[in-house]
């Protein structure tokens, strides 16, 4: 208790000095007495306040009451803006909470991240909490300092009794934060728990909403390999070609960048376009070639994929093998019409690597590019042509 009485004091000792700073540049007198009166010890009542603040993050209920008998302040808040009410619902202490709002507890009070007493049980996953505020007329649609509500953020750590709890309560399925993100576009990217993304869904989640990027909630648990999430989403009829805003990545580019092979298996049962290129990363081809992720260039050669696609720098998905060296790529490539002397917009070919990258190691630098050079041609057969896409130094 002693910490928090130093505290206010060294608080308003803090305003009070901020104060005379100020009188001072601005040419004034300060009056006598600014700096005692600012810098006087916490009242009884704003004392009383503290030290409920702190019994009601520990749960000391006991103490609760008797602070409370003897009028202490519920709306005194801490140095992050939080009251006792946000602290015992954030630890989930069921009846210290009733007792702060038999005590007219505002229900509603944000904190300095604008969480309210709900969206912290709400995170947490303290049910009871959560069920006593929404009793008391909590504001179930409330938003933190990010836009964020109570219903995001059960969704984002996964609290599939919370999230019903809300939604029962006419949470809004469809709000967005700041960024654009949904409830359901938080949950689709976490961990295989597909209980939030099955009630999001059953309370007419929009499937196909988008954020700021263009990003839907498929694109995310594609992006991470939620692949439970993409089957749920897929049969909730989410667009499985939507493409985000600037670059036109589909959700399918990203799986197959990211080698996750069973969403790509999902992905093109679902009918995604195997061929879809977007601004920055090329095909879904050229991405899973780039990288190496041989089962995914394999899937997508036979689901028809453009071996000879180009992407925004005309790489097509042979010489995005070769510039990245990844031959387990292209050894899945080899034998499927590939073009292997089509060039980039900078002159690259399959062979280009042994060919344009200059050394000033002279000889050694030398045996160095004829090695690669025979290696590209063992993977590519002998039909690359040597001199196509070198351009002068």
């Amino acid at each position: 208790m002693t910490g928090s009485v130093e505290m206010a004091s060294l608080r308003k000792s803090i305003l009070a000095f901020a104060l005379l700073a100020a009188m001072v540049l601005a040419g004034f007198q300060p009056l006598p007495g600014v700096v005692r009166l600012l810098s006087a010890a916490p009242t009884s009542s704003e004392q009383d306040g503290i030290d409920l603040i702190n019994a009601s993050s520990v749960g000391d209920l006991a103490r609760v009451k008797a602070l409370l008998a003897a009028k202490a302040d519920v709306s005194v808040t801490s140095l992050n803006g939080s009251t006792a009410l946000g602290y015992a619902s954030r630890f989930g202490y069921l009846d210290v909470v009733r007792a702060l709002l038999a005590a007219k507890a505002k229900v509603d009070a944000q904190g300095g991240d604008g969480c309210t007493a709900l969206t912290y049980a709400s995170e947490f996953g303290h049910l009871d909490v959560v069920r006593a505020l929404l009793a008391a007329n909590a504001n179930v649609n409330a938003r933190n300092s990010g836009g964020s509500t109570a219903l995001m953020e059960a969704s984002q750590f996964r609290q599939p009794d919370v999230v019903r709890a809300l939604l029962a309560a006419k949470a809004d399925v469809n709000a967005k934060d700041r960024r654009g993100d949904t409830a359901l576009f938080v949950a689709s990217g976490q961990r295989d728990d597909l209980k939030v993304v099955q009630a999001l869904l059953a309370a007419s989640a929009d499937v196909n909403a988008k954020n700021e990027d263009g990003w839907t909630a498929l694109f995310h648990a594609s992006l991470f390999g939620r692949l439970g999430a993409v089957r749920a989403l897929l049969a909730a009829s989410a667009d499985v070609n939507a493409k985000t805003t600037r670059d036109g990545i589909t959700a399918l580019i990203v799986a197959s960048q990211e080698n996750h092979f069973d969403v790509v298996q999902a992905l093109i049962a679902a009918k995604a376009d195997v061929n879809a290129n977007s601004v920055t990363l090329g095909t879904s081809l050229i991405q899973a070639s780039a990288r190496g992720h041989l089962e995914v260039v394999r899937v997508l050669l036979a689901a028809k994929a453009d071996v000879n696609a180009k992407g925004l720098t005309r790489t097509t998905a042979s010489t995005a093998v070769s510039i990245i060296r990844y031959l387990n790529g292209a050894r899945g490539l080899r034998g499927a019409n590939t073009d292997v002397n089509a060039n980039s917009v900078l002159g690259e070919t399959a062979l280009m690597p042994c060919v344009a990258i200059r050394s000033p190691g002279g000889g050694a630098g030398l045996a160095r590019r004829e090695r690669r050079c025979q290696r590209n041609k063992f993977h590519w057969g002998n039909g690359v042509d040597a001199s196509v896409g070198v351009r002068p130094p």
